[in-house]
């Protein structure tokens, strides 16, 4: 008796000329398609044409402005943390395009600043405030870079390979992908990202014979994430912190490469960072 009223609400709503029940709609994220297919090649950015032909990029962006939070809060999760990984991605293109050619900060800055004195002249890092200053539209909301990623992201979401995919405009960064994310392919295209990553020595690397390993700054920056991945009784060096992490990179890695970190003879140290902005400029006279 109980179940007999959802009963006849299903066969009412199937009835010929009974509006549909609503359903949530995900978002089209084919105009930033169009952007990185034109304007990234093998992780670089084309700054240069993307300030020239930016209407796109920005028209995209007055799109993920419109989205009202009822709407982005009934998108199933896979295609919230889709939607942000680009948007955190996309803004960034627009704030390095939005100052490009990148100056350096002034002496008097950098004083007051002195961590801009080790950065390169064209580092997104010399843009005042360009992760906890300046102000997106995200779905009805106002955010920083950081508020996307920290106060979002890593705070609403347990998926640990947004690391692989949030591009903030740096040489050591993950690389750009030539498409956008989306939900439906979310977890092909994150994999992805870990291959890439984790196999590309300037980013990662591993050195059987020298009983090293070099992993990216961004895995001490946020280890913190990879503490639910620890195992105990397996040879992964380090703190939990580390543990975590190797043992969940190592699902990216050559048999080889695991087999010896399950050894647990080697060091485990951190690459220097590289800020230097990610342009195909750059790349071309290096």
């Amino acid at each position: 008796m109980t179940r007999l009223p959802a009963m006849l609400a299903a066969v009412v709503l199937f009835v010929p000329g009974y509006p549909s029940p609503t359903v949530a709609q995900s978002f089209d994220h084919a105009v930033l398609d169009t952007v990185l297919v034109r304007f990234v090649r093998d992780g670089r950015v084309d700054y240069t044409a993307l300030k020239i032909g930016r209407e796109p990029l920005d028209a995209y962006l007055d799109q993920v402005a419109s989205v009202a939070p009822d709407e982005f809060a009934g998108w199933p999760e896979a295609e919230r943390i889709a939607f942000l990984l680009n948007v955190y991605n996309a803004y960034t293109l627009q704030t390095i395009i939005d100052n490009y050619p990148i100056k350096a900060a002034g002496f008097f800055k950098k004083l007051t600043h002195p961590k801009l004195f080790a950065m390169p002249d064209n580092s997104i890092r010399q843009i005042d405030g360009v992760f906890d200053g300046i102000k997106h539209e995200v779905a009805g909301r106002e955010l920083t870079l950081d508020e996307i990623e920290h106060g979002t992201l890593r705070s609403d979401y347990n998926e640990p390979r947004i690391h692989f995919a949030l591009v903030c405009a740096a040489v050591s960064c993950p690389p750009l992908r030539e498409e956008a994310y989306s939900g439906e392919r979310l977890d092909e295209q994150l994999d992805e990202q870990g291959q890439r990553f984790l196999n590309d020595p300037r980013l990662n690397r591993i050195e059987i014979d020298g009983g090293r390993v070099h992993l990216s700054k961004i895995f001490e920056w946020f280890g913190e994430d990879f503490h639910q991945f620890a195992r105990d009784g397996v040879g992964y060096a380090g703190d939990e912190s580390i543990n975590g992490v190797l043992t969940f990179v190592s699902r990216y890695l050559l048999d080889r490469d695991v087999v010896f970190l399950e050894g647990g003879e080697y060091k485990v140290d951190f690459l220097k960072y590289d800020w230097t902005l990610n342009d195909q400029a750059i790349a071309a006279v290096r």
